[in-house]
């Protein structure tokens, strides 16, 4: 059964056990998670055989900036500009998902006189990925 975009939560925290808060006024957000293939084919094989290397995840969130968003958008700059601790819960129907300890990558606010002030936020996996 699919499950509505909007349903998606997106939370962060300092520590692995949380508390985690809500990160405010996203309305992209994407989660990739990779793994890179070890090519372990001998001679006497005929088809290619491979083994899982190291795993990786990205997360990349970009929404209306809120700077009054203390415990959300700020924390993550925080972390970024501190290099401190940054756990993210990545949840896609708002209550199960996944949960991995991030370094902040990029945080870029932009603004146009036509419009509203917005953020882009990339975020780069530091350690496993977890279910939540």
């Amino acid at each position: 059964m699919a499950i509505s975009g909007k349903t998606l939560v997106v939370k962060v925290g300092a520590a692995q056990a949380g508390p985690f808060t809500l990160v405010s006024e996203l309305k992209d957000a994407s989660f990739s998670q990779s793994g890179a293939n070890q090519d372990v084919s001998t001679f006497d094989v005929d088809w290619m055989k491979r083994i899982q290397g190291l795993k990786d995840g990205s997360f990349s969130l970009s929404g209306f900036y809120a700077p009054t968003d203390t415990n959300g958008q700020v924390a993550i700059r925080n972390a970024w500009l501190n290099d401190t601790p940054l756990f993210i819960q990545y949840l896609p129907n708002a209550t199960a998902g996944f949960q991995q300890e991030v370094k902040v990558s990029k945080f870029d606010i932009k603004a146009s006189a036509s419009g509203v002030a917005e953020v882009s936020i990339e975020l780069e996996g530091n350690g496993a990925i977890t279910a939540v």
